[in-house]
């Protein structure tokens, strides 16, 4: 569609805003996973896979300290969440 000389697309939304909305999902799997973890028949749901850095990686130079590290953790509720999310979110567009 053409509109005074421009093209009129559709307006997206900035990466930015994907990102929170991954991240609260993730939020929202690990809070589920932490509340069915204790329920033997959803056990499956907070069982979780780590990868990182553990323990941290410390440099000391004598006059600063830097200490690098980090870990990611997923589980099955943690991925759900995040899916959800980003189909809601893909929705509401």
């Amino acid at each position: 569609m053409v509109e005074g000389g421009l093209v009129a697309r559709r307006l997206r939304s900035p990466w930015w805003v994907l990102f929170f909305v991954i991240f609260f999902g993730a939020l929202l799997g690990s809070v589920i996973a932490e509340a069915v973890g204790a329920y033997p028949a959803l056990a499956w749901l907070a069982r979780d896979v780590r990868a990182g850095i553990d323990p941290p990686l410390t440099l000391d130079l004598r006059v600063f300290t830097v200490t690098i590290g980090t870990t990611i953790r997923l589980n099955v509720a943690i991925l759900l969440g995040m899916v959800i999310a980003v189909w809601i979110f893909r929705l509401l567009q």
